[in-house]
């Protein structure tokens, strides 16, 4: 099945379906439309999205009362829930905060490969590998198409554009303001993908927005548990 992708250049026919399409801005406000750069990565399904596991940061285990009792646990739980999760097959999104790296990015390429990472938003904590040094896609932001849903993803909530009134998937406030900024915002539209509210594990697009298609217009689920309670009781 071909998968028809419109994009301000113009429409290409694509030959696996659905398809990911990210629409890159050149590291700067969010502008109109023809100020975007379209970037079309062609990876097939499953795809899944995650942001801020921390690894190697040892104060956000006090910070976000995660339930590991050393770095080195949690480091091994992180990539062992990664792997429990998701196949070599999968494309993974990851919004930033991939290890406690503010120096020279060695942390942030080191696990994102051993995560098989495919396009890094750069966190706040991963300041220190530079886009051009990186063996792997990194932007400020993107935006992803899925299924009749339309995301734009960042690491910080702040930086999605007032301009955008559908959609955000975001991370970086981890489990530390629940109420604001819960897994699921569906009043504000808004996506928490911490990786504490994930229970430490990625989440598959297709799994998220067959969620929002059973959310009523003011569902708030805090975290993924609740959202399973949810759409148990919701079949």
């Amino acid at each position: 099945m071909l998968s028809r992708l419109k994009s301000w250049e113009g429409d290409h026919q694509l030959s696996y379906d659905p398809v990911l399409v990210c629409f890159i801005h050149d590291r700067g406000e969010y502008p109109d439309p023809q100020y975007f750069i379209k970037k079309t990565i062609t990876y097939c399904m499953p795809r899944y999205i995650i942001s801020d596991h921390h690894f190697g940061h040892a104060n956000i285990i006090k910070y976000c009362d995660r339930p590991f009792t050393s770095v080195g646990e949690m480091n091994n739980i992180l990539i062992d829930r990664y792997y429990e999760t998701i196949g070599d097959d999968a494309t993974l999104i990851h919004l930033g905060d991939v290890a406690m790296d503010m120096q020279n990015g060695e942390k942030t390429i080191k696990y994102f490969q051993q995560l098989g990472g495919d396009v890094l938003i750069q966190g706040n904590h991963d300041v220190g590998l530079k886009p051009e040094e990186a063996p792997f896609p990194i932007f400020n932001s993107c935006v992803i198409e899925h299924n009749e849903y339309t995301f734009y993803c960042t690491h910080r909530p702040e930086d999605i554009p007032d301009e955008w009134n559908t959609w955000a998937i975001h991370g970086h406030i981890h489990n530390n303001n629940t109420d604001e900024y819960p897994f699921v915002a569906y009043d504000k539209q808004r996506v928490n993908v911490s990786s504490e509210l994930l229970d430490y594990r990625p989440i598959a697009l297709e799994t998220l927005t067959k969620l929002l298609d059973i959310c009523p217009p003011n569902m708030r689920l805090r975290d993924r548990d609740e959202a399973r309670e949810f759409a148990s009781s919701s079949i």
